[in-house]
């Protein structure tokens, strides 16, 4: 079975998961008749689910779909080719070689064709979900403002309406909404000030590689907040962004240019900060009040380290200081 045989592939060679050259052309070697599926697998992974799959916690339905509705806007595929790639790399991929929680299951062979990943929609008169979402004019589109849907949980951001592309997360657009789950389609570029403050139920975020910027206290005080890897196009963290939170790892890409004051302060489940070379300044209060924190290694490029940067982190055992430093806060 095609399936099997995948899984068994990416057992087997690892490290062509990270090598987009070296795993076209296992495939092609592989499956040397199957070559329509090796083409949707291919379109699976140019748009980045192989790593989305490897960072987030649970892949459930709102993952995939995401995933599902962008090959067929993007590629032009029918929707069952579509749901077919996006299942086989979550179950073989996540689930069985990374083994993480899959709630979705591939059709088994003779079975009806019924999709193993459902369309999001919502109980309001049957309205498509997309047209549940508020939005507001902005440059070159529209900027999300809400959702009007009774099932807040999961949301799925659009990322076009009225035909423009949906751009951006208003400021304090969802602030102290029930949201567990918020999945961002490519193309939403920045995320406004207090955007999701005090989501007390928030636990996952997923990132398009399109964002660009988080605004100040954009997800602070989402004390459930455990996973939401920063994708590699963000430039700009803003100040108390990310604070309060239960984020437990941080991976601050090459790509940040500025980081504000106080954007991890009080995450008291951080243990693991990796930060890139090229920072300057490690701002005031970043890591204040992180007790789970234990040791970190700042990049020889850092000049300045800012008032209360690692206050109140209790845990920590070392902290290695780079010569170009010049000023401790």
């Amino acid at each position: 079975m095609f399936e099997d045989d995948f899984s068994e592939l990416l057992r087997k060679y690892p490290e062509a998961v990270s090598d987009k050259k070296r795993l076209s052309g296992i495939l092609k070697d592989v499956f040397p008749t199957e070559q329509m599926k090796v083409n949707l697998l291919n379109i699976a992974y140019e748009l980045g689910l192989p790593l989305e799959i490897s960072k987030t916690a649970f892949l459930n339905n709102a993952f995939a779909y995401r995933f599902v509705k962008q090959i067929v806007d993007t590629y032009g595929v029918s929707r069952a080719n579509a749901d077919w790639a996006v299942a086989v790399w979550c179950v073989c991929y996540g689930q069985m070689v990374l083994n993480k929680p899959c709630e979705i299951k591939l059709n088994k062979p003779g079975a009806a064709p019924a999709p193993a990943i459902k369309d999001i929609r919502d109980t309001n008169a049957g309205k498509q979900y997309s047209d549940l979402f508020q939005f507001t004019k902005v440059d070159n589109g529209y900027g999300v403002t809400g959702f009007s849907g009774q099932n807040k949980k999961t949301l799925i951001f659009p990322n076009r309406y009225n035909g423009q592309p949906v751009t951006q997360i208003m400021p304090q657009s969802f602030e102290e909404c029930e949201v567990n789950e918020a999945i961002m389609i490519e193309g939403i570029q920045s995320i406004g000030e207090k955007a999701f403050y005090g989501c007390s139920c928030l636990k996952q975020v997923v990132f398009p590689n399109t964002v660009r910027q988080i605004g100040d206290s954009a997800f602070r005080a989402c004390q459930m907040l455990g996973t939401a890897p920063l994708p590699a196009s963000i430039v700009e963290i803003g100040r108390y962004s990310f604070a309060e939170t239960g984020l437990k790892t941080v991976n601050i890409p090459k790509s940040v240019l500025w980081i504000g004051e106080g954007a991890f302060e009080d995450c008291k489940r951080l243990v693991s900060v990796t930060l890139p070379d090229g920072i300057g300044n490690i701002p005031d209060r970043v890591f204040k009040g992180c007790e789970a924190l234990t040791n970190i290694k700042l990049p020889e490029t850092v000049s300045e380290i800012g008032a209360f940067a690692f206050a109140n982190c209790n845990s920590m055992l070392s902290l290695t200081i780079p010569d170009a430093v010049k000023t401790i806060g």
